[in-house]
């Protein structure tokens, strides 16, 4: 149905051809050739009615002249998505107006459009299994929740309990809660329905400072138990996140054509960076030794039964972790990145080097690691006691 995409400010090739406008799903452009206003293009809107298999829908809206804009043609989108919805369950779908009580969307309505514009999202994994706690509010619009519900919402979700019989983590609360603040917030921000102003509750703070790391006697027997390791990729898959930090997405995805054995550098391709940008972080000698041993199979450096990549070395760092008798809470891959983090922290790394090599979106994350990183604290500290302490000396020598 179209070609490239477009970004928002850009006006489409003169071809005469629908494009996708970036960041707005469903919206396409085209330009118009028989236009008397130079360089104006026709917006459309383009959506299924009935799900996946439904009936395709496309649907002129306005013109770049006429004001129309990609944020007003997604507006209408959802405006007519939510009139087919209410239409399906047999409801008036006349003079259909999301600011009112009656008609604005549920949340699983507001999903369904949250769903299509966000599930490229390398995160969408946990935002979805998020999802599936919100059912008690699945048939519920934003307008219609209290405060109250929220709360006693949040105290069952505290005293839920994991198919281990373990209690949520306050991590997890947090992230339910945080995915229902955002579907309401979404909901108000594209026009489904106005902001509930009696609606107010409070996400549970987490303490997220870092303890998954090793100490030196448990980082010279990982190593010892690394070394003993005769599958050479499974090996070379868990020295690569040792050294690195990398996420495991990301070493799962390494193709040789990612290594750079002359500058020394290992390239982050934007599909499988969490942050959907494309990086690079440096190439540790002793992984380099050992990719420079390591057997083709293809251009994966690691594949599954498959030939596929994405081979699971789980059972393996399970195994190693469990060997060398770490504690049950570390958590066999991320550990490993967590540590990685930690000793460039100990050893008086600044803040913005380790968000770099750990290829931190935001400060805010890699500030979790902050309290390792005293070393600079402590020496100021000491310098200004030992200028103030010298006065005190003084005067116990005159006394």
């Amino acid at each position: 149905m179209h070609t490239t995409a477009i970004f928002p400010n850009q006006s489409p090739p003169k071809d005469g051809r629908l494009h996708s406008v970036k960041g707005y799903t469903g919206i396409k452009i085209r330009f118009l050739r028989q236009s008397i206003i130079a360089n104006d293009y026709s917006y459309y809107i383009y959506y299924r009615v009935g799900g996946r298999q439904g009936k395709q829908v496309l649907q002129k809206v306005g013109t770049k002249s006429q004001g129309m804009t990609p944020k007003k043609a997604s507006k209408i989108r959802l405006r007519k998505i939510l009139e087919h919805e209410q239409s399906l369950h047999g409801s008036s779908v006349n003079a259909v107006n999301p600011r009112t009580f009656e008609n604005a969307p549920t949340l699983a309505g507001i999903w369904r459009e949250y769903k299509e514009q966000k599930q490229s999202l390398s995160s969408f994994a946990s935002i979805k299994h998020c999802y599936q706690y919100l059912k008690p509010f699945y048939a519920k619009t934003p307008l219609s929740l209290s405060t109250k519900e929220i709360n006693m919402f949040r105290q069952e979700l505290e005293n839920k309990t994991t198919r281990q019989g373990k209690k949520f983590a306050p991590q997890t609360v947090a992230h339910i809660l945080k995915l229902f603040r955002t579907l309401v917030n979404f909901a108000v921000k594209n026009g489904l329905c106005t902001k509930n102003d009696t609606l107010h509750f409070n996400i549970p703070k987490v303490q997220n400072t870092v303890q998954e790391f090793l100490t030196e006697k448990q980082l010279k027997q990982y190593a010892d138990a690394l070394q003993t390791e005769e599958n050479p990729h499974a090996k070379t898959f868990l020295m690569i996140a040792l050294f690195t930090g990398m996420r495991k997405k990301a070493i799962y995805n390494l193709a040789w054509q990612d290594i750079d054995f002359c500058r020394n550098i290992i390239y982050l391709q934007a599909q499988n960076a969490k942050k959907r940008q494309a990086d690079f972080i440096p190439l540790p000698l002793p992984v380099k030794k050992l990719l420079k041993i390591l057997p083709k199979q293809s251009e994966y450096l690691f594949l599954n039964s498959s030939k596929k990549p994405y081979a699971n070395y789980f059972q393996k760092a399970k195994a190693i972790k469990e060997k060398i008798g770490l504690p049950e809470k570390y958590r066999p891959f991320y550990m490993l990145r967590h540590n990685f983090a930690s000793l460039l922290a100990n050893s008086g790394t600044n803040l913005y080097t380790i968000q770099k090599l750990l290829t931190h979106n935001s400060p805010v994350t890699t500030q979790r690691y902050a309290h390792l990183n005293d070393k600079n604290l402590r020496q100021s500290s000491e310098c200004v006691s030992k200028i103030i302490q010298k006065h005190f000396a003084k005067r116990e020598n005159v006394l």
